[in-house]
């Protein structure tokens, strides 16, 4: 029995050591990070990653070393190099250090990657040369319905408007005017997005007509019916 237990007990020099993650709690991206157009060559880096930049920023500045997620600096080394060569659109400030007498000044040549930035599309671009597809930019951007997605091979702007269009409608919105005038309006403030402007970037006034009718579900005229309201049950005296 107690020769079972010594066995139990006895750590096997040849075993695998057990990996933990020291970053797992960061790994909980946001999916807001795909609206943004730039992003800091740090941040960057960590998005790469796959890890929240909002609370994986801080740790980061105070880690050196083996405490930091693996790949980062490779990573970030990447990120620089590619954005000093022009591989990489976004705009470089250079790091400053201070001096006793010369008092702080630009060190030429150097990336500060906290403040410089890099944009989303040109990365996204440079990722898929380099072939390094397997991380958070790629899963964002199939996670987009094929119809949005403007890289798609069938996309059709005309489509996505429409789309949005209705899918934009409140109808519980004070908003004035006919089901289909209101999506007329609603094309009118996104014809930019989608394309649906003429020679002088006004909205294309055939264009947006057409794609409201599309849309328009309320095609038999009148007004609108309005869902009607919830009331209190009668309570008889009997």
């Amino acid at each position: 029995m107690g020769a079972h237990h010594c066995l139990d007990d006895f750590e096997n020099p040849y075993a695998e050591p057990e990996v933990f993650d020291d970053w797992a709690r960061y790994r909980n991206v946001s999916c807001h990070w795909s609206l943004v157009e730039e992003y800091a060559v740090s941040d960057a880096a960590l998005l790469v990653l796959g890890l929240e930049p909002q609370g994986a920023r801080a740790e980061v500045r105070r880690s050196y070393g083996n405490d930091l997620p693996a790949g980062y600096e490779a990573i970030l080394n990447a990120l620089r190099t590619a954005l000093k060569c022009g591989k990489i659109e976004g705009s470089i400030v250079p790091e400053v250090e201070r001096d006793f007498n010369r008092g702080a000044y630009e060190v030429p040549g150097t990336v500060d990657c906290n403040a410089s930035c890099i944009g989303r599309d040109s990365l996204i671009r440079w990722l898929e040369e380099v072939g390094y597809t397997d991380c958070l930019f790629f899963q964002m951007r199939f996670q987009k319905s094929g119809y949005r997605d403007p890289s798609h091979p069938r996309y059709s702007a005309k489509l996505a408007a429409v789309t949005e269009a209705w899918e934009a409608f409140d109808e519980k919105s004070d908003e004035r005017g006919t089901p289909k005038q209101r999506l007329a309006t609603w094309l009118r403030l996104n014809a930019a997005r989608f394309g649906l402007i003429n020679d002088e970037g006004k909205p294309s006034e055939n264009v947006i007509e057409e794609l409201a009718k599309v849309a328009n579900w309320a095609t038999t005229g009148g007004a609108p019916r309005q869902a009607l309201e919830e009331t209190d049950p009668v309570n008889f005296p009997f």
